[in-house]
């Protein structure tokens, strides 16, 4: 994970200093958590495509700042949320209401939070058992790209397969727990009915 933290400081620091490779390597790091962001908020592919396209262009244009920049991921994401909102307006046809704005998430009581968690101990625990069920290699797979957040090609490098062997594993992985998680969570819902 340090090796990964030292790669993005390099690209950014390449990014800064006005090199396109930065860039390059900058995007590629960035695109996939920005992109589920942008799908989870707006419910809008291409918007979510067009934003990232466009943060991208802004953070070139701006580079010469990027020096100064301690949290370059929280940076990223709050100039992405940012274009993401005002393409979301410009698309919009009618003026805006106060409905038809995104909502933000409320500030939590405590004790929701305190339940929040207690929930998310038991979701780990029943993930951890579902992840029982999955290979070695799978779950080697399942780690480096959603825990770790690395993507396929570096998931290659680290374990010596192809590009489409990764693929293919991550995809079979994934699957399996889609099957285990629909055969835990259909009870669910028939019960609260």
């Amino acid at each position: 994970m340090t090796d990964q933290r030292n790669d993005y400081q390099k690209n950014w620091q390449l990014l800064a200093e006005g090199h396109r490779q930065g860039l390059y390597n900058c995007f590629h790091e960035f695109y996939d958590d920005l992109y589920r962001f942008g799908i989870a908020r707006y419910k809008d592919k291409e918007l979510a495509r067009e934003a990232i396209q466009e943060l991208f262009l802004e953070l070139w244009r701006i580079r010469d700042k990027l020096k100064d920049v301690g949290n370059m991921r929280e940076y990223v994401l709050s100039i992405y949320k940012r274009i993401l909102y005002r393409s979301w307006q410009q698309q919009q046809q009618h003026p805006l209401s106060g409905n038809d704005l995104p909502e933000e998430p409320a500030e939590q009581s405590y004790e929701s939070v305190l339940m929040a968690m207690q929930e998310e101990a038991g979701t780990r625990e029943k993930l951890h058992k579902v992840l029982d069920r999955l290979s070695p290699r799978q779950k080697e797979i399942i780690q480096l790209r959603f825990y770790e957040q690395m993507d396929i090609r570096d998931i290659a490098k680290k374990t010596s397969l192809t590009e489409r062997t990764v693929y293919n594993t991550l995809y079979n992985a994934l699957e399996v727990l889609r099957e285990v998680m629909a055969c835990i969570l259909i009870p669910f819902f028939i019960t609260r009915k």
